[in-house]
């Protein structure tokens, strides 16, 4: 390794060609970093010391293995943005001398510090710049008209707009401030130095490449130089124009499909740990291969299958990217012919219906990170024959809610709010008025969620709603009973029960024919709606297991006494409704003091700091109040909601009831 500090025109000025090799990332410089060399050299050409100079940084090359004495060749391993920028700028340089008529600067310019005079062909470029980049970087400099895209071009751009400035100093001056003053070190590398090792010292190690970067330059430096080029645009090029910024996640939920999770983090590191060098090529081969069917799992519309192609779309519009890993397996399947279209179809239906089930009855999101990646592992142990019978048999053990939990769940379950939940909500809704045969198509894409019952409680509202109304409206508002689809969200609004009744009865809907049979929206006709949705959501996504595991756990609570109640594994005795709610209560508070003292605002129907208003009022140990004055199911619907509104598991509150007796207290 030899270093020394050069001034930019000795450094480029012999007959030499500096080769930016595939490894390298793109150019990534914007216009900060235009902005600070611009500076650099304008205190330069204002500093009275005209022999002071201005550091830039290091450049590191290597020679290249095809060099030869009429033109020695250096691979650039560090530093091709600032090599590159000053490069289009010294262009910019030369084309304002040539438009002002001083020919002499503008040849000096070109035939010292861009081109090597005396080479033809790719030769005659002082600095080669990797593929994307290339041809943007020579249209720059044989004066062509830039590529307005490009960044190098908004680059030239930017110079060119600065010599436009009326104190824009003069051209000669700025060539001797860039090519005389401004300085960097070359670290000129042996021959026999590892380029890699020293690029990933370079930048791995400081974070300055995405993890994309990185997996590209390790799989390339793993391969002959020779058919580095061919490689690249048969499988790289592929792989990054169809997935672009998606591509790290890609890579990692490649990986991911052997059963192991990988952290955004440690996305390169793990494929360097599993891809030896030798293997590199055939590495290649099959990102692209996956790439293939990633690229479809993103665009669906890219599968010509029509039946597989609707699947994916509807796989997509849960946004829940974690059955990628799984799905990469079944595509693969798919496109070997190991897997029927109606079987991928068919997994599709079983996928969907377990993520719904699971939204549904709240089961933590966070799970499925652990189930997806081994999924398919588990699933072929277990397939004698058929791999969808498999693949719903592996799940049912993986947290796969029964006809009871959903029954019980999904009529008090908030449906619209923060975090995805108005999208899954009209997923859901969506899917239950295609459920209904219709000559006439109605297309749903621009008719968003309608409540009844509105968000707002105007005082006809209140009044229609009767006494309990603030309650109706904290329990009801985001349930499924209370929401509908519509074109006419605006219009509604706050409208009078009456008048959206009127509206909605005369939709093309199924959904709202429901609604010409209703004379009045409260709680009984809320529940009402509610039950007969969530049996057709049965229907719609039907329970897939083991007939003999789905036992009846205890869809309604009505007619029961409790047990116990259980908070994060604390159990205890309770006899009444009551009990339920103040012990429930009192640990939520315990645990999650802060976010408990947000549930007044929240629920003031139900706690508050004052028992003033409440009609049967009992007091807390931490001081608050809450209203007792309720039957079984309002308290259970409102502690699954306090549950809920501290963003705790559903799992983490329990309680055991039995059947009330008449000889109960």
């Amino acid at each position: 390794m030899h270093a020394e500090e050069n001034r930019l025109r000795p450094f480029i000025e012999p007959t030499k060609q500096f080769i930016v090799p595939l490894f390298q990332r793109f150019y990534v410089w914007e216009k900060t970093y235009w902005d600070t060399l611009w500076t650099d050299v304008l205190d330069l050409i204002t500093d009275e010391d005209e022999q002071r100079t201005h550091f830039l940084g290091s450049i590191v090359v290597i020679p290249a293995a095809k060099s030869s004495p009429s033109l020695p060749k250096f691979i650039v391993i560090d530093g091709q943005q600032r090599l590159a920028t000053l490069l289009v700028l010294l262009a910019v340089l030369r084309d304002r001398a040539r438009q002002t008529g001083d020919g002499h600067l503008a040849d000096e310019i070109e035939q010292t510090l861009l081109v090597n005079k005396f080479k033809q062909g790719d030769e005659h470029h002082k600095l080669l710049l990797s593929q994307d980049d290339r041809v943007a970087f020579q249209h720059i400099l044989q004066a062509k008209t830039p590529l307005p895209d490009h960044r190098l071009c908004q680059c030239h751009a930017f110079f060119d707009k600065k010599l436009d400035a009326r104190d824009a100093p003069a051209l000669s001056a700025l060539f001797g401030a860039v090519a005389d003053r401004l300085s960097v070190v070359t670290i000129i590398l042996a021959a026999h130095d590892n380029p890699y090792l020293v690029f990933e010292s370079l930048n791995f190690k400081g974070h300055k490449l995405t993890e994309a970067d990185l997996i590209r330059n390790y799989l390339f430096m793993c391969v002959p130089s020779d058919r580095q080029e061919a490689l690249y645009q048969h499988y790289w090029r592929p792989i990054q124009d169809a997935l672009g910024d998606r591509l790290t996640e890609f890579v990692r939920h490649y990986l991911m499909r052997s059963g192991a999770f990988v952290k955004q983090s440690e996305v390169y590191v793990t494929l360097k740990n599993r891809v030896a060098v030798a293997d590199a090529t055939t590495a290649l081969k099959e990102l692209a291969l996956f790439a293939g069917y990633y690229a479809k799992l993103l665009e669906p519309t890219q599968e010509p299958n029509r039946a597989i192609q609707a699947g994916l779309t509807r796989m997509n519009q849960l946004e829940v990217t974690t059955v990628y890993p799984f799905l990469l397996n079944v595509y693969r399947d798919y496109a070997q012919q190991t897997l029927t279209a109606a079987h991928f179809v068919d997994v599709l239906k079983v996928l969907e219906n377990y993520l719904i089930r699971r939204f549904i009855c709240g089961l933590a999101t966070n799970q499925l990170n652990k189930i997806f990646p081994g999924l398919y592992a588990h699933t072929q142990a277990q397939n004698t024959g058929h791999f969808v019978r498999a693949l719903q048999s592996t799940l049912q053990g993986k947290g796969y809610p029964t006809d009871a939990q959903f029954r019980a769940r999904l009529p008090a379950v908030k449906l619209y709010g923060k975090g995805g939940l108005e999208k899954k909500a009209k997923f859901l809704l969506e899917t239950l008025e295609r459920s209904h045969p219709s000559k006439e198509q109605v297309h749903l894409d621009y008719l968003t969620i309608e409540h009844v019952m509105p968000q707002t409680l105007t005082p006809e509202w209140k009044a229609h709603l009767g006494d309990d109304a603030q309650t109706t409206h904290d329990l009801y508002l985001h349930t499924l009973g209370n929401l509908t689809l519509t074109g006419y969200n605006s219009e509604l609004s706050n409208a009078s029960y009456a008048v959206k009744r009127q509206k909605l009865a005369c939709s093309h809907l199924a959904l709202n024919a429901y609604f010409q049979q209703v004379e009045q929206w409260r709680v009984p006709d809320i529940q009402q709606r509610a039950a007969v949705l969530t049996e057709q959501v049965l229907q719609c996504w039907p329970y897939f297991g083991d007939s003999a595991a789905a036992v009846a756990d205890g869809d309604t609570v009505t007619g029961t006494l409790p047990e116990s109640i259980t908070v994060f594994e604390d159990t205890v005795a309770v006899k009444t409704w009551r009990e339920v709610m103040s012990a429930t209560l009192e640990r939520l508070a315990q645990a999650e003091p802060v976010k408990f003292a947000q549930l007044p605002d929240r629920f003031p129907s139900y706690i508050a700091t004052s028992g003033q208003g409440f009609r049967s009022p009992k007091p807390l140990i931490n001081g608050y109040f809450i209203e007792t004055n309720l039957g079984a199911a309002s308290i259970h619907r409102f502690c699954q909601r306090a549950v809920e509104a501290l963003n705790l598991p559903p799992e983490a509150w329990r309680v055991k009831v039995k059947p009330a007796t008449k000889d109960a207290p």
